[in-house]
């Protein structure tokens, strides 16, 4: 092993530290949307008090609250004299959510490469010795 092997390099560590910020990053941002969402659920009987909203609260079986992961959203789903109706209780911001999963998924995968790359590279190189 040489001296300039065994040096960290500045570069990769810069890398590192961006990589992680932006992943944790976006997943705060991500953990904003869906509490956002979840709160905005649970107070929506007195914000807002919709038929279905109601319905729901008062344990009928006609009216049942689902939640959709991409995008999220929180819709009420109620049957009205035999139709079924939805109506959007709540919903994150697109351009939150859509940034939030880009710097997610981003600072993961930078993150990963970085660390895996050189240890792929060493166990390859080990191998062929």
């Amino acid at each position: 092993m040489t001296v300039a092997a065994a040096q960290p390099s500045v570069r990769r560590a810069l890398a590192l530290l961006i990589g992680s910020g932006a992943a944790i990053v976006g997943m705060v941002l991500l953990v904003i949307c869906y509490t956002g969402i979840g709160v905005t659920t649970l107070t929506a009987t007195k914000d807002d008090p919709d038929p279905c909203v109601e319905a729901y609260a008062a344990g009928t079986d006609s009216a049942s609250v689902q939640y959709t992961i991409v995008p999220p959203k929180a819709i009420c789903t109620w049957d009205v004299d035999g139709s079924p109706t939805e109506v959007v209780v709540a919903a994150a911001s697109v351009p939150l959510f859509a940034t939030g999963a880009v710097l997610a998924v981003g600072g993961v995968l930078v993150c990963g490469v970085l660390v895996v790359g050189p240890w792929l590279q060493r166990r390859r190189a080990r191998d062929e010795v």
